[in-house]
């Protein structure tokens, strides 16, 4: 199915006019040759050899055949052609100009573009993260590094052709006045090599620009996200690593939430440890934590079903401990069309079938509907080249929707090319963990006051204290670096949490009292008694040995709750 503004869909227009060209030339050169023939049957001037009336039939393309310089009459074959051949190539030079001058035009427009996004990259990931960011109404520079096979419409975002860690590239992309960057090549090392150009070049002009990082690789991905959030942050560029296996796992709970609240008691399988199998296994213990109170293990049970399924579920129960105590875990060291009829003792609510091989998904797909159909289940299965078809209603949605199992196709290159969330970076992510963690603190200490606007969910949090966790979140690099620590992922051979003296905790709980003062001051509140959110005021925005106990104590517990946020993350501290 053709994305809208897709080049593709200008193909039958440029092939009919190059076709009619070719066609007519074709034409002209036979009619030419034919009436040359007749025409010089008896001339003692001109040869009349098969390789002369060649010669002379093809200078009729440039005006200038020879035996056309006597006056005729000539051939009705030969009159024909003396004018469509000159037609011919007089159309496919305003072609060959038409095509050269909207290049050189949308060059000079890429180049002279303000306040658009740049996508840089030949892949299936950057070309529909293209198109979705210019359907949605953003001006888009596609940077390219082979071109593109057919001409695009004026519609279809701007293209420039060269390497995306150029200097000179991103300048002709309009770099200097782009609102963000998108990095989608085939390998890390290239798209990071892209950031950092387009960072270094940034930092010379203008203000910070987002540069967003597609990391194929997760635990690299992650191990970049831990080096880049310990280090300060510096001028020109924002530089952010994204997974698409990790946003499309998100999405999947996004688009059809678990709902514990309707249903207490939930069964998951995920066939395959893909990358994309183990996100979906932490994401979906995310989310039912998010949504559950207090001891969600008795409800949410999650089984793994792969060749090397336990080995995988304890590498992934180390670098998310949360795992363990959140759900039930089950490994299955098994193919999942081996074990359907036998092994399972339990239908599952949901199952995800997650292999890389598509053939190989799409037939343990087939064969779990068969043995499912007892139940109304919903068989998710990944299969990016049938994501396109899977919603159009026609013969594909029949085929792949029409059993008892609910069989839905889900395509994570399409599920993850989501500016949105792109955008929510680590630093967003672990704002939202913070605040779910204050909601936690305050109704431990038995504070239910729900007139308050900062004890609602992070959907409905006012504007004003997202950012305040948000600015938390982002301290956190800072602070580690004042106490000598840095951010790593959790490994299987590596420690737990990391732990932090008092005099760590007193110091950092301090810096965190003058940040959170600082950013008070600037948003206009002031000193003062009792606290009145309507008027700005608040008792704590007084110097730290002045401060409360409680809320002394409360700077305190944010901080011993750090080494836990980071964990769930996937992270944790190391002393330098």
């Amino acid at each position: 199915m053709a994305q809208p503004n897709d080049p593709m869909q200008h193909r039958p227009t440029v092939g009919a006019l190059r076709l009619g060209i070719t066609v007519t030339a074709i034409a002209s050169l036979v009619l030419g040759y034919l009436g040359l023939d007749v025409f010089l049957s008896d001339s003692d001037q001109y040869g009349s050899r098969p390789i002369d009336l060649l010669y002379y039939d093809m200078q009729l393309f440039v005006l200038g055949s020879d035996p056309l310089q006597q006056a005729g009459p000539y051939p009705v074959s030969l009159e024909i052609a003396r004018y469509t051949a000159p037609l011919a190539t007089i159309t496919a030079l305003m072609e060959a100009a038409r095509l050269l001058f909207a290049m050189e035009l949308r060059r000079l427009r890429a180049r002279r573009a303000r306040g658009h996004v740049i996508v840089c990259g030949d892949t299936s990931l950057a070309g529909i993260l293209s198109r979705r960011l210019h359907a949605s109404g953003r001006r888009v520079v596609h940077v390219r590094a082979q071109a593109i096979a057919v001409s695009p419409s004026p519609s279809y975002p701007l293209t420039v052709v060269g390497d995306a860690r150029d200097a000179s590239t991103l300048n002709a992309a309009g770099l200097n006045r782009a609102t963000a960057l998108y990095a989608c090549s085939h390998e890390s090392a290239t798209n990071i090599a892209i950031g950092l150009a387009a960072g270094r070049e940034r930092r010379l002009h203008g203000p910070s620009l987002p540069i967003y990082t597609h990391v194929p690789d997760p635990d690299l991905c992650l191990t970049l996200q831990a080096r880049y959030l310990g280090l300060p942050n510096p001028p020109g560029a924002r530089l952010d690593f994204f997974n698409v296996d990790d946003l499309a796992a998100r999405k999947v709970f996004l688009e059809d939430p678990l709902e514990p609240e309707i249903r207490p008691r939930q069964y998951i399988l995920v066939a395959g440890t893909t990358p994309f199998g183990q996100a979906l296994v932490v994401e979906a213990t995310r989310h039912w934590r998010r949504r559950l109170a207090p001891d969600p293990r008795t409800g949410l049970r999650i089984a793994i079903v792969a060749r090397n399924a336990t080995e995988t579920l304890a590498n992934l129960s180390h670098r998310y401990p949360f795992l363990r105590r959140s759900c039930q875990l089950d490994a299955y060291d098994a193919d999942l069309v081996d074990i359907l009829a036998t092994e399972l003792d339990e239908t599952p609510d949901r199952a995800y079938i997650c292999y890389e091989n598509e053939e190989r998904a799409l037939k343990a797909a087939l064969t779990a509907d068969r043995y499912w159909r007892r139940r109304k289940n919903c068989v998710v299965v990944r299969l990016d080249q049938l994501a396109d078809f899977s919603d159009d209603g026609g013969l594909a949605s029949q085929l792949l929707d029409d059993g008892p199992a609910r069989l839905r196709v889900y395509g994570v290159l399409r599920a993850a090319c989501d500016p949105v969330m792109i955008a929510e970076d680590l630093v967003e992510r672990l704002a939202r963990v913070i605040h779910d963690r204050y909601l936690v603190a305050r109704y431990s200490r038995g504070d239910t006051d729900s007139s308050s606007s900062a004890t609602v969910s992070w959907e409905r949090l006012p504007f004003e204290l997202r950012q305040t966790n948000r600015a938390q979140a982002e301290d956190i690099g800072r602070k580690l670096r004042a106490i000598g620590y840095v951010l790593v992922p959790r490994m299987r051979e590596s420690g737990g949490e990391g732990s932090m003296s008092e005099s760590e905790i007193e110091r950092l709980a301090m810096m965190e009292h003058e940040r959170w003062c600082l950013d008070r001051l600037a948003a206009g509140w002031r000193y003062g008694e009792p606290r009145d959110d309507a008027r700005k005021v608040h008792p704590a925005l007084c110097d730290w040995s002045t401060l409360p106990p409680d809320i002394r104590e409360r700077n305190h517990d944010a901080v011993r709750e750090v080494p836990l946020i980071l964990s769930d993350a996937g992270f944790q501290l190391v002393r330098i």
